[in-house]
C-alpha cells in the first residue's frame, strides 16, 4: 500500500477538485466519501494482487505464468470493474458500498492468506 498511497491521494484530491470545479455538490460528505473510496480502491488492488499471488502462486522460478486460474480471476476482476464503471449512481451510495466492500474484502483476504498461504505458496515447475 505504501507504493499506491501517494497516487491514490493525488487521484482522490484531484477528483474532489474536479467535482468542486464542475459545480460540486451541496453535501460535503460526498467529497469525503469520494476521497476515502479512492484510497479504499487502492487498498483493494494492493491486497487483491498479493492475495491471489500468495494463494495461487502463479509463477515458476523463471517468472513464467503457470496458473490459468490466476488469469481467470484477474480477468473477472477487471470485467467487474469495467461493468461498474457503466453503472450510474450517486457518489454517496457508490462510495459507501465501495468502502464497505474494500474493508470486508481486506479482512477476509488477510485471514485467508494467513491460514492458507503456508500450504499453497510453493514454487511451480
Amino acid at each position: 500500500m505504501k507504493v499506491n498511497a501517494l497516487p491514490a491521494v493525488v487521484i482522490g484530491t484531484g477528483l474532489c477538485v474536479i467535482l468542486y470545479a464542475a459545480g460540486g455538490t451541496d453535501n460535503l460528505l460526498n467529497y469525503l466519501v469520494l476521497f476515502v473510496s479512492i484510497l479504499c480502491m487502492s487498498l483493494f488492488f494492493s491486497i487483491h494482487y498479493l492475495t491471489i499471488y500468495y494463494l495461487l502462486q502463479p509463477y515458476n522460478a523463471g517468472t513464467e505464468m503457470k496458473s490459468g486460474m490466476y488469469q481467470v480471476i484477474m480477468s473477472v476482476t477487471y470485467l467487474i470493474c469495467f461493468l461498474l464503471m457503466q453503472v450510474r449512481m450517486p457518489i454517496l451510495v457508490f462510495g459507501i458500498a465501495c468502502i464497505a466492500f474494500c474493508v470486508v474484502y481486506s479482512i477476509v483476504a488477510c485471514v485467508l492468506v494467513y491460514r492458507f498461504a503456508p500450504k499453497t505458496f510453493r514454487l511451480r515447475t
